[in-house]
């Protein structure tokens, strides 16, 4: 609920202790390798002698969960200076270090002998590599992690949330509430309040179903992302300072061919699930937001 810059330094606290921990995994791991770098291209899994395309392609969705994280600049671009430099910048930036800081751990865990890497323990793994005192400091490292993934999202999504209510997407009481901003921070409370008890109530939902559910919407929304794209150059969208993607229409064909593929491969519930979030949503807009010309009134702020 504080301001942005004090949220920064608490992020950045708990991130160098997560790149501790990154780096102790990744230098055992590379001092107990014990398998062929081979193992990189022509992966196994629980006894299976080769992982094919598809299989990899089905295993997309919970790959995306886990980079999701570099699309949070957006979300708070309005607290940013000179945002229209910064935030594609930060995104790269950030894109491109949590693919290394993934990357290079899973390298060095999957080059040890660790033999199912359906099921890794990394705790097991770091106690039997070092010891049992610094199986628990990772342990505690992991906690961490998930700890500041939590501040991150309450961050991200109150941001959200505060901006429905300011662009009146709701009845006028909770546009009211939720528009509220700290005279003292400078941040949404109220809405980080919804956002935060919201998610603490989430805590008693299974694991699997989260991460399952998760997994779906985050494909969903690239899906829809590459769904637009192939319509984004209408004659009504051309303008001499538009951003063209090279590889246009090639690119957002292949990717809509591959999540879709991803979505049938998921379970039943997960999907469940995120249909109907969709519904629910669709039908509010629907139902309400389009018989009123005086609600979602999306603003764009001055510089």
């Amino acid at each position: 609920m504080a301001n942005l810059r004090s949220n920064a330094w608490i992020t950045g606290v708990f991130l160098a202790i997560e790149l501790i921990a990154v780096v102790v995994v990744s230098v055992l791991g590379f001092a107990h390798a014990d398998r062929s770098p081979a193992v990189l291209v022509r992966p196994s899994l629980d006894g299976v002698s080769g992982v094919g395309l598809v299989t990899v392609i089905a295993g997309l969705a919970m790959a995306l969960f886990v980079v999701q994280g570099f699309s949070t600049a957006v979300y708070l671009a309005e607290e940013m200076r000179e945002p229209h430099r910064t935030v594609s910048r930060t995104v790269l930036w950030t894109l491109g270090i949590s693919a290394l800081v993934i990357l290079v751990p899973v390298v060095a865990i999957t080059l040890a002998d660790t033999g199912s890497l359906g099921e890794v323990d990394l705790t097991a793994l770091v106690v039997s590599w070092s010891g049992s005192t610094l199986g628990t400091v990772i342990s505690l490292c992991i906690a961490a992690a998930i700890v500041n993934a939590v501040i991150v999202m309450v961050i991200q999504n109150s941001r959200v949330l505060y901006a429905s209510g300011r662009d009146r997407a709701w009845p006028d009481p909770v546009n009211r509430a939720l528009s509220v901003v700290s005279s003292r921070f400078g941040s949404p409370w109220v809405a980080t309040l919804v956002v935060g008890l919201s998610e603490a109530v989430l805590c008693f939902v299974p694991v699997e179903t989260l991460s399952g559910v998760t997994g779906v919407a985050v494909v969903a929304l690239y899906l829809a992302i590459a769904i637009t794209v192939l319509g984004a150059r209408r004659a009504a969208h051309r303008g001499p300072h538009v951003w063209r993607m090279p590889g246009w229409p090639v690119i957002p064909v292949v990717v809509v061919l591959a999540l879709g593929y991803v979505l049938v491969e998921q379970t039943a519930l997960d999907l469940g699930i995120t249909a109907a979030v969709l519904v629910v949503s669709g039908g509010y807009w629907l139902g309400y937001l389009r018989r009123r010309s005086d609600r979602w009134l999306v603003t764009i702020p001055g510089h």
